[in-house]
């Protein structure tokens, strides 16, 4: 019995161990989180070339969009009862969606900080911050709705003007960002409780 059980966490991929440790999620939440990115994904590029007038590096962010559509289309035929596991589709989802965040927001947001412009950019946080933490565990979905703020505050401390209305209006914003964290996490663990065997 146990070189049984041995032999099976032989078999977990250290991905699959990390996925778990991350996220508590469903085949069916993260088929609506696959469906909601995909859904998003036009409205979103939309905005970013509406506003591409005052949003330097907007192609950037249009393919970054499309990047993530791509990743999205392959996560939706790859997860099923016979497919990847729900928690490594939310953790690859999830991993593309920072990532490109990450990457994206610094380049926008410095650019529009040297050109004294307004960004649309934190628009996007607050949508990777809800599809993040709504599928993870309490603890680490409220330390990264902190984290992905805190990397925000920082570009803009660092990139805008103190009169700029991105840098006057931060503390609302960061504030919005974490209490939009804690609320998806707080909703999520009770769903998951709520849905939980007796």
């Amino acid at each position: 019995m146990n070189s049984a059980s041995g032999t099976l966490e032989k078999r977990i991929s250290p991905i699959d161990r990390l996925a778990t440790t991350l996220f508590a999620t469903s085949i069916q939440i993260e088929r609506g989180a696959v469906l909601f990115r995909l859904i998003a994904a036009l409205p979103i590029a939309l905005l970013m070339f509406a506003s591409r007038e005052r949003l330097p590096y907007w192609e950037v962010a249009i393919l970054a969009i499309a990047i993530m559509f791509l990743v999205n289309v392959w996560l939706r035929i790859s997860s099923g009862p016979s497919g990847i596991s729900p928690e490594r589709s939310a953790f690859i989802g999830s991993l593309a969606d920072t990532f490109l965040l990450l990457l994206v927001s610094f380049l926008a947001i410095r650019a529009s900080g040297n050109l004294s412009t307004t960004s649309e950019m934190w628009l996007i946080f607050p949508l990777v911050i809800l599809a993040f933490v709504y599928r993870s565990k309490m603890v680490v979905g409220i330390a990264y709705a902190i984290l992905l703020t805190a990397w925000y505050s920082v570009n803009i401390l660092v990139f805008f003007d103190s009169e700029a209305t991105a840098y006057t209006e931060l503390p609302i914003r960061a504030t919005f960002f974490v209490l939009m964290g804690v609320l998806a996490a707080i909703l999520g663990n009770s769903l998951r409780q709520q849905n939980a065997p007796q």
